[in-house]
């Protein structure tokens, strides 16, 4: 929106989150609550973003970090109202300034582009909530003809205010907004909030408007309990989203999908899966039973079952598992079978490799068409460093293979079921025993 700054406030600990994270930076559905909030405002496409940060300063900077973001210190958390008058400089020249929570991350897009439209000609439009109890928000006051007269603390709301509770996201005219930000008095607790603002625009004879909300879109955490509660809000959300895209999801119920993960059409999701991170899953895959995904890549037409993928790459028509463990940037190319109780770490696994069961490669380069048979294990580490592995084209590693690394055995060789590897393989041989030696091939015609 031209002309729109907007400030999110993000200086606060959160003591009753009993923690030393800033209440922020506390993650619902895998980011900081805080980011969640930047992103529905970016989609405003606004003209200036003003992040305020004070606690943990440093933390809260590099979460939110980017180059459309400007931070505001607040070195003395003295309320919000000091908070938004520090961001006058980094919003100079808009017109309308948003503010809003930074522990509100349930927050969307559209409901704060209707929330700025509301504002219409007035000095301030703020968001509220009817309630049956406002707890320990604000309330919002009317005078007799309904128009807003200020917004006070529920301890101060007499018992004929209406319940409406003051959600504390903010539209202020610019111009105005900067004219009065002087004019807060100080509050008993020694700081200046901007819910006194509402009154100066009633006392000039324009009233602000209030936009209603639902609760459980503008509603912020301040403990443990409504962590879980945003995350229950929003896990719900995500589920919705992925299912009305044409994603299948057999049981949301035991089902977790963070906000950064993206899922093709056509992907079905067994019980019991954990989908963290920066994950993506291809067209056709099916993921579960009983999975957890973490910052990877799922191809397509791919069978992920009861295993555990991390920080890796799996290619297309892959099945993995059950019982298989990929971590440590892994990349497990097209047309690979990984089966049952197979760990793969840090490695690159060629096209159409064959790792079916009970085998651990570590560090190591597998060529395309290679047969990793059971039981094999490439022995990266000597207790002082870790060394590579390097496994040829159309190879076939006989079951109980030990690869002493660093070795490199070359395309088409084999090993002998048992053998330990301790040097290198050259092209096209055999190698048996302990240690494994060349195995003589018999004369033509004997």
């Amino acid at each position: 929106m031209s002309g729109l700054g907007v400030i999110i406030l993000a200086a606060g600990q959160g003591t009753r989150m009993k923690s030393a994270l800033p209440k922020v930076l506390h993650p619902v559905c895998g980011d900081p609550m805080a980011l969640h909030v930047l992103r529905a405002a970016r989609g405003l496409s606004p003209q200036r973003i003003a992040v305020v940060v004070g606690y943990e300063a440093a933390k809260v900077r590099e979460a939110l970090a980017s180059p459309d973001v400007t931070f505001v210190d607040q070195p003395q958390q003295i309320g919000t109202g000091d908070a938004v008058k520090r961001c006058h400089k980094a919003l100079a020249g808009c017109s309308t300034v948003l503010v809003l929570n930074g522990d509100s991350p349930l927050i969307t897009t559209s409901l704060l582009a209707s929330l700025v439209r509301s504002r219409g000609q007035a000095p301030i439009a703020l968001a509220a909530c009817s309630v049956a109890d406002t707890g320990s928000f604000g309330r919002v006051l009317r005078d007799s003809r309904g128009a807003v007269k200020a917004v006070v603390e529920s301890s101060a709301a007499n018992k004929a205010a209406t319940a409406e509770r003051n959600a504390g996201q903010y539209v202020f005219d610019g111009p105005w907004l900067w004219a009065h930000i002087d004019g807060m008095p100080l509050s008993e607790r020694g700081e200046y909030y901007l819910t006194h603002l509402p009154a100066l625009a009633y006392a000039e004879g324009t009233p602000s408007i209030t936009f209603y909300a639902p609760v459980d879109e503008v509603m912020g955490f301040d403990d443990r309990r409504g962590l879980a509660e945003a995350e229950r809000v929003m896990r719900a959300r995500i589920l919705d989203e992925h299912m009305f895209a044409g994603v299948t999801i057999a049981d949301p119920a035991t089902t977790y999908i963070d906000a950064a993960v993206r899922i093709a059409p056509d992907v079905t999701i067994l019980p019991n899966c954990y989908l963290y991170g920066p994950t993506t899953v291809g067209t056709g895959t099916v993921i579960g039973p009983g999975t957890t995904l973490r910052s990877s890549t799922i191809g397509e037409d791919c069978r992920i079952q009861s295993s555990v993928i991390e920080d890796s790459h799996v290619g297309h028509r892959v099945p993995v598992g059950p019982f298989a463990h990929l971590r440590g940037d892994a990349h497990v190319g097209d047309d690979c079978e990984i089966g049952n109780y197979a760990e793969i770490k840090n490695s690159v696994i060629g096209r159409g490799v064959k790792m079916h069961h009970f085998s651990y490669v570590g560090d190591a380069d597998v060529g395309e068409g290679t047969n990793i048979a059971a039981g094999t294990i490439t022995c990266n580490y000597d207790g002082v460093a870790k060394h590579r592995t390097v496994i040829g084209k159309n190879v076939f590693i006989g079951s109980d293979t030990m690869l002493i690394a660093p070795v490199t055995i070359g395309d088409g060789a084999s090993t002998g079921a048992g053998s330990v590897v301790t040097r290198d393989v050259a092209p096209g041989e055999t190698v048996v025993g302990v240690p494994a030696k060349t195995f003589p091939r018999p004369a033509p015609g004997a």
